[in-house]
């Protein structure tokens, strides 16, 4: 447990990092990820794919972000794809805009890991990769291929 709390912890540090060198103003989605999922991806680069436009995250999105990029790849290297020596994670984004609005479309995709099957019980880190997003929608896919999860969150108008 003490484990897991210092990642979340190491994650949201991570984050406030990043909002700290850009001085409040935001966190690029692309550093924010390759901050989270670097590790993963030390001894073959291949194995995490890291795509998609410049987005930049206010701050009030970036930090709970950090924290599901964190536990979504935690648990890919305890039970997924990141478990396995030949899985690979890949995580893509795009801006798309509606109604006046412009929305985020993230999607993180898991492959060659173990066999996937949804878990019988949600614990905290479900509910933090569910919920910890202000205004997300979250689809986890527990998909014989792999494990994806996709989210849709609001932006606010750029100035």
């Amino acid at each position: 447990m003490l484990a897991r709390f210092d990642g979340r912890l190491a994650a949201l540090a991570g984050a406030h990092n990043l909002l700290v060198e850009s001085e409040w103003k935001g966190a690029d989605l692309r550093d924010l990820a390759r901050q989270q999922l670097g590790a993963y991806a030390t001894d073959n680069p291949d194995r995490v794919r890291i795509e998609g436009e410049a987005v930049l995250l206010p701050p009030d999105l970036a930090t709970p972000f950090g924290l599901v990029l964190h536990e979504l790849a935690t648990n890919a290297a305890k039970h997924g794809a990141l478990s396995n020596p030949g899985g690979r994670v890949a995580t893509n984004w795009a801006i798309s805009q509606r109604n006046n609005q412009r929305y985020l479309q993230f999607a993180w995709t898991e492959e060659d890991g173990p066999a996937v099957r949804e878990p019988g019980a949600h614990g905290f880190g479900s509910t933090l990769i569910d919920t910890a997003i202000p205004g997300a929608e979250v689809k986890r896919q527990f998909q014989p291929e792999g494990f994806a999860c996709t989210i849709e969150v609001p932006l606010p108008q750029a100035t």
